[in-house]
C-alpha cells in the first residue's frame, strides 16, 4: 500500500537527479524539456502530498 509519505519520498528521489541532469544538458534540447517537466511533476507531487496530509 502506497501512503502519502511514500509518494513524497518518491518525488524527492526523482527530483535531485533530475535537477543534476538539468545543469549538465544543453539549453534547448528535447531531453532538457522532458526533464524540466519531470522536475515540475515531482514538485507538484510533493506539494500535493503535503497538502493532502493535513
Amino acid at each position: 500500500m502506497i501512503t502519502f509519505h511514500a509518494l513524497g519520498y518518491w518525488g524527492l528521489l526523482a527530483l535531485f537527479p533530475t535537477l543534476a541532469l538539468l545543469c549538465i544538458l544543453p539549453a534547448h534540447s528535447a531531453l532538457r524539456r522532458h526533464l524540466s517537466r519531470a522536475a515540475l511533476a515531482a514538485l507538484l507531487l510533493i506539494a500535493a502530498t503535503v497538502a493532502l496530509s493535513y
